[in-house]
């Protein structure tokens, strides 16, 4: 990531070598603009192993693209890029969460996580030439069981972090020994219950252990929490700077405008990518031109909802900046409107409201406004 971020790399890790390093960091930005690479870019320079990791982020789309990058451009490369984004999906997996869940269901997701760990590390040990059949097998076995919704989000609606987790953070990390660090993604998504919880802790920090609160709208965080972290800002990932690390990272030779949508690309057949492409068009276009879709209409386009939200939402509020800039959308109205798209997300990932009845109600808001 130093490569891309130089300034705010160098500046991090000085701070950690000068040993004023704060035990509370937020990185807040936009999605994909390197903060979750900064902090395990850290973890590695402390030397530490002992991560937990509470991601928001679309896992199932990251595995997806980096099982068909193996596929595509087998090396020893892309089986790295595999094996970290499974790595990921592990860390939620933390023993210090355990205790979590119904009885039962949530000690089977863990011993399937074990499981998953087990076959990564054989996967480690094996040479990309000499053993490339043993090599396609192992990831065929890992990507069929780590890609199951209930191994993604274990058990659970994703999103946010409960009461619970912090709590059971908190008396893994009063009793542990060595160096600790828990990465919590989307904070502001977060309960009000959990949020508070996490006051104590980084008011009062446990020795050898490291907070990275990581955000994608800073301005929905409590000041109270705000006050007790430092705060770094990553700006977008795009352009010239997107496309150089893509060509270096992945060999990539097309440009692409976000890493979202190389993601996108790279896990999504071209059939469903272009459905979902045309309902977010629709979308956005019924939004600007005012006009209510039919029932059926709107069936066709919330039918794509469940196949890559993240990615919908994208386009939709990618158009509608176009529309902006271009004063097809007046500022007034696009406010309200990306207002009732972020509540309609916030509906769906933190109070559990079904996501086509969340992205209904934001279509008849915005269209209401004059």
């Amino acid at each position: 990531m130093k490569l891309y971020r130089e300034k705010i790399c160098d500046e991090i890790i000085e701070s950690y070598d000068s040993g004023s390093l704060a035990p509370s960091l937020l990185f807040s930005g936009p999605a994909y603009s390197g903060r979750l690479s900064m902090a395990m870019d850290l973890a590695k320079h402390i030397g530490l192993e002992d991560i937990v990791f509470f991601p928001s982020r679309n896992l199932s789309l990251e595995i997806e693209a980096a099982y068909n990058l193996v596929k595509e451009k087998y090396s020893s490369r892309f089986i790295g890029f595999f094996s970290s984004r499974i790595k990921l999906l592990l860390l939620q997996y933390h023993p210090s969460l355990l205790s979590l869940g119904a009885e039962g269901s949530k000690d089977k997701l863990f011993s399937q996580a074990a499981d998953i760990s087990e076959m990564l590390y054989v996967l480690s040990s094996l040479n990309a030439e000499e053993d490339r059949d043993k090599i396609e097998k192992l990831i065929n076995d890992i990507y069929t069981l780590a890609k199951r919704p209930d191994i993604i989000y274990k058990g659970k609606k994703r999103g946010s972090i409960s009461v619970d987790d912090v709590r059971c953070v908190q008396n893994y990390l009063a009793t542990k020994s060595g160096k600790c660090m828990v990465i919590i993604e989307n904070i502001e998504d977060s309960t009000d219950s959990a949020r508070n919880a996490l006051l104590k802790t980084l008011e009062e920090p446990f020795a050898d252990s490291y907070f990275v609160l990581i955000s994608s709208n800073s301005l929905r965080i409590l000041n109270t929490i705000l006050s007790r972290v430092r705060k770094y800002s990553f700006s977008p990932l795009n352009g010239d700077l997107l496309n150089d690390y893509l060509k270096h990272e992945f060999l990539c030779e097309k440009e692409y405008e976000s890493y979202g949508d190389f993601l996108f690309e790279q896990s999504t057949e071209k059939e469903i990518r272009e459905s979902i492409i045309s309902a977010a068009n629709r979308y956005e276009s019924a939004i600007v031109n005012g006009r209510m879709p039919s029932v059926d209409e709107l069936d066709e386009i919330y039918s794509s909802l469940d196949k890559r939200t993240s990615y919908f939402i994208s386009l939709v509020l990618k158009a509608l900046r176009r529309d902006f800039l271009t004063g097809s959308l007046k500022a007034k109205r696009a406010f309200s409107i990306l207002k009732a798209i972020d509540d309609a997300s916030l509906s769906n990932a933190v109070y559990n409201q079904n996501i086509k009845s969340a992205f209904d109600l934001a279509l008849r808001e915005a269209m209401s406004v004059d």
